[in-house]
């Protein structure tokens, strides 16, 4: 059905295309308050749904009384150029672009703007869509639109462009790629993603807390084909969230509906009998270009380097935006995933010493009837209301559910001390959990005087409510003994047992809520026309409870997260910044006398330098790191043993766990030559525990599994002349050594090099075709590794594969 929407996408074509002419050329109603031009053009075309790309420097540090009325596109750029020698012209692309008018409609003969002191690129909006571009230089999950810099940490941005140039079709593949993230196998279905030490635990969507654990179990990997970008934001960020833990941020922002007609269409086969499909239109829906929509299909459909592993994926996401008002704007839409998959408990075991047993990469633990099926829905809306003062309020609102339809999976547990291939087999089987959640978010934002200088004030609330419904079922089903792991056949080792009730162990989890909300308040002061403060506070309230168990819960109420940074303009094109965040992270813990521990807090200090060059182009940054966590709960040794009647079999807890991570940072994204583009980011993170119970772990590293040194870098080349057309692009995803131990027994893995490659050509301006190679000399590897022999935490990474997609644009 999805490559019958994509066919008649394509055969539409041209009634988009004209259908494009009579939008652009009605009439729209603008409310864009006054200020210098540069800013004004950008907001102008940010309320026309149109993308722009200029150098400020074009417009100098000219003002404009701002735009009221109702103006087509072209004319109201018209309007709002009157004067400086430039019309806005439409590329082939859809991009507008600002371009000196012929001498004799000037006026001013061969006049030309003086040098002036503005910065660089100034886009329209954050949309990356169309830039053609691996750079961004503005972020919306700053809570509001912000210059990446602007902000006093260091701030990824995986564009469109890149995206699809690498032709990464999940969250997993994208921060698998990412600079400063690494990613961690819970199972074959659960993902971890770590920054610097520490887990990242929340998740945004358009800058909404839509889910607290990437790794849970009902959650399914957000697909890219309904994204215009990701970004990520590293360090503590508790003033834009709350609880959380000092790593970093994931903002994923989706596509939204466009003012002009545009269409596209992907079909991608692949290794392990991979086949995709992908749909996207998107235009205006009424003659005055007031409301507009998008839709995006998706069909995944793919199997394993495992054997007998399979995974289908089916996406839809609609979205319409209307214009209430020449000032207001309201956008809605639904997203709704469901995924099928086999999926596992666990990956390969180790020996007894922790060494790797060395069995083929394409060994699957588990049987075709292992299921783990999910359902990911969520509905949105966002309120946005712009001021003649320049001010903005905004409101947004998102309920979600995560579903899962329960699982079934075999599970393995040694059965022999001296043979390390023996092992028990048995099936667990659970009925469904899930989570429902409901996120509403206030902002109102803009510009205030104060002695003779122009600031900037944001304030903000926002509120999380999510219910967790536990699962429950049997484990230790069926039970099969001493199986020689080396024969197993997915297909006939072990046939689907008959589930009863009383056949296994009975297992169940708790319901439990979640309640988070607070305020802020962010301040950003001109103290001089190169120097700016930025100063903020949150106070947050957040509790746990588990219906039916009084013990279970606990809250954090009235607390206070402070944040302060100072940007430098050291040139037009240079700034160097320094700031300090927090974040807390509640705990559950009890100290002696049954109170609740504080929270634990994340305490982040950065400094570093960001650069804009080739007219915003190419963005580049250094930045230094030093994160402390203070506070979390250790074993109380002066306590008693047992601590009744709160812990049985153990001490009562402190609050005084300490760890330290500490490091450095390089990046450079966007176009250092004509024709090319680059994302390579370096990272060094040395994390290790500076307090804990057991001192055995003083000195030794947070997490020995994640990689001292790090290197992602991704580049390719559009080229011209004879080659016209064709685009090749390399990479190489680097990192070093790293260990993990299970008591005395410590297993390692040396550092490695992966390789991927890119080979695309454009056949007309409609269609091209595109060759991505993962793991190009197929590097044998391990994503994730454990010498403990009792849990199969080992899993291969994947091997060489190959994508072959042709791609459809209108």
């Amino acid at each position: 059905m999805l490559l019958a929407i994509a066919l008649l996408l394509a055969a539409a074509a041209p009634a988009p295309s004209r259908a494009a002419s009579s939008a652009q050329a009605a009439q729209r109603s603008f409310s864009v308050a006054a200020g210098p031009l540069a800013h004004v053009i950008a907001q102008y075309a940010n309320q026309a749904g149109v993308a722009l790309s200029f150098d400020a420097a074009q417009l100098g540090r000219r003002q404009s009384p701002g735009l009221q009325g109702r103006y087509a596109v072209d004319d109201g750029f018209a309007r709002l150029l009157e004067g400086t020698a430039l019309q806005a012209v439409r590329e082939s692309s859809g991009v507008y672009t600002l371009r000196p008018l012929p001498a004799a409609a000037s006026g001013i003969g061969g006049q030309t703007l003086g040098t002036v002191t503005v910065r660089a690129t100034a886009p329209a909006s954050a949309t990356t869509e169309a830039s053609d571009s691996y750079a961004a230089s503005l972020v919306t999950g700053y809570k509001g639109l912000q210059s990446v810099r602007d902000i006093p940490q260091p701030v990824t941005v995986l564009t469109r462009q890149w995206l699809d140039e690498q032709a990464l079709p999940d969250l997993h593949a994208v921060l698998q790629h990412t600079p400063g993230v690494t990613v961690e196998y819970i199972d074959s279905e659960r993902i971890a993603y770590y920054s610097r030490g520490y887990q990242i635990d929340s998740l945004q969507v358009d800058g909404l807390n839509v889910n607290q654990v990437a790794s849970a179990s009902t959650f399914i990997q957000p697909d890219t084909a309904m994204l215009d970008r990701v970004e990520v934001l590293r360090g503590a960020t508790g003033l834009l969230r709350g609880a959380g833990s000092p790593s970093a941020m994931v903002n994923m922002v989706r596509k939204r509906p466009t003012a002009q007609w545009q269409g596209s269409a992907a079909l991608t086969l692949g290794s392990w009998d991979r086949q995709r499909m992908e749909a996207d239109l998107s235009g205006p829906l009424n003659a005055a270009g007031t409301l507009r929509g998008r839709l995006v299909a998706l069909a995944d459909d793919k199997a394993s380097f495992q054997t007998a592993r399979k995974e289908k994926r089916l996406g839809l996401y609609s979205a319409l935006e209307a214009d209430l008002g020449p000032r207001t704007t309201l956008t809605a839409g639904l997203q709704h995933t469901d995924l099928q998959a086999t999926g596992s408990w666990g990956g390969l075991p180790a020996a007894a010493d922790g060494s790797q047993l060395g069995l083929p990469r394409s060994t699957y633990l588990g049987t075709p009837w292992n299921t783990w099926d999910r359902h990911n829905q969520q509905a949105f809306a966002e309120l946005e209301h712009r001021l003649d003062s320049g001010w903005q309020l905004k409101a947004q609102a998102a309920h979600t559910r995560f579903r899962s339809d329960g699982f079934k999976q075999t599970s393995f547990s040694r059965a022999s001390d001296s043979n390390p291939y023996l092992f028990d087999v048995s099936t667990s089987i659970y009925g469904g959990d899930g989570s429902t959640q409901n996120a509403l978010s206030l902002l109102a934002s803009g510009p205030f005087e104060a002695l003779g200088r122009r600031h900037e004030l944001s304030l903000g609330a926002d509120l999380q409510r999510i219910r967790s419904t536990g699962a429950t079922g049997y484990w230790g089903v069926s039970p099969l003994r001493n199986v020689d792991i080396r024969g197993w056949n997915p297909y006939t080792s072990y046939p689907e047992p008959f589930y009863s009730e009383g056949n296994g162990n009975a297992y169940s989890s708790p319901v439990s809520h979640i309640h988070q909300y607070g305020g802020f308040a962010r301040a950003r002061l001109s103290l001089t026309d190169s120097l700016t403060a930025i100063a903020g506070a949150r106070l947050s309230w957040w509790s746990y409870l588990e219906p039916g168990n009084a013990q279970s819960g606990y809250s954090v109420r009235r607390e206070l997260t402070p944040y302060a940074g100072l940007v430098h303009a050291l040139s037009d094109t240079l700034d160097a910044y320094a700031s300090y965040s927090e974040i807390f992270s509640p705990q559950d813990k009890k100290a002696a006398d049954g109170s609740i521990l504080a929270p634990a807090r994340g305490e982040d200090l950065e400094a570093g330098l960001k650069g804009s060059f080739m007219d915003g182009r190419l963005q580049a940054s250094v930045s230094l790191f030093r994160i402390q966590r203070v506070g979390s709960a250790m074993q109380d040794t002066a306590s008693a043993m047992p601590c009744l009647p709160w812990y049985p079999t153990s001490h009562c807890f402190m609050a005084g766990g300490k760890s330290r991570s500490q490091g450095w940072e390089l990046e450079l994204s966007g176009e250092p030559a004509p024709g090319w583009q680059v994302l390579a980011g370096y990272t060094y993170t040395y994390a290790r525990y500076l307090r804990d119970a057991s001192e055995a772990n003083v000195g030794q590293p947070l997490r020995p599994v994640d990689p001292r040194h790090a290197l992602r870098l991704f580049a390719s080349h559009r080229f011209k002349g004879p080659l016209q057309g064709w685009t090749a692009g390399a990479g190489v995803r680097l990192q070093s050594d790293a260990y993990a131990s299970v008591g005395d027994v410590t297993t390692r893995q040396g550092g490695y090099a992966l390789f991927d490659a890119l080979l695309a050509y454009r056949l007309d301006d409609t269609y091209s075709l595109q060759l991505n190679v993962s793991n190009l000399l197929d590097k044998r590897y391990y994503a994730k590794f454990s010498p403990n022999s009792t849990y199969f935490n080992n899993y291969y990474g994947d091997p060489r594969n190959v994508t072959v997609s042709l791609r459809a644009r209108f």
